[in-house]
């Protein structure tokens, strides 16, 4: 299973201000083992951040993606963001 890192996208990053505009987080599940993706009441995907001291929810259409492999092969200012659609 492919691993990802997510940043906020210029545009949201007042929405943000505890999260770092230009820095990558991990990605992570709600809980172990979880597979779908998980929807808020208004149906807007969700995404699980591991930051420095905990964990932050932030609305996936607000993030830009990409796999941790890439990042590690490729330079930070070369790297491809992933399409979170």
């Amino acid at each position: 299973m492919a691993r990802y890192e997510a940043r906020i996208k210029d545009q949201h990053r007042r929405e943000y201000p505890e999260l770092k505009w230009n820095a990558w987080y991990e990605v992570k599940p709600l809980w172990p083992g979880m597979r779908k993706r998980t929807m808020n009441l208004a149906g807007e995907r969700l995404t699980r951040l591991k930051t420095a001291h905990d964990y932050i929810m932030v609305r996936a259409a607000h993030l830009e993606f990409r796999e941790i492999g890439q990042a590690e092969s490729a330079a930070p200012s070369a790297a491809q963001p992933v399409d979170a659609s």
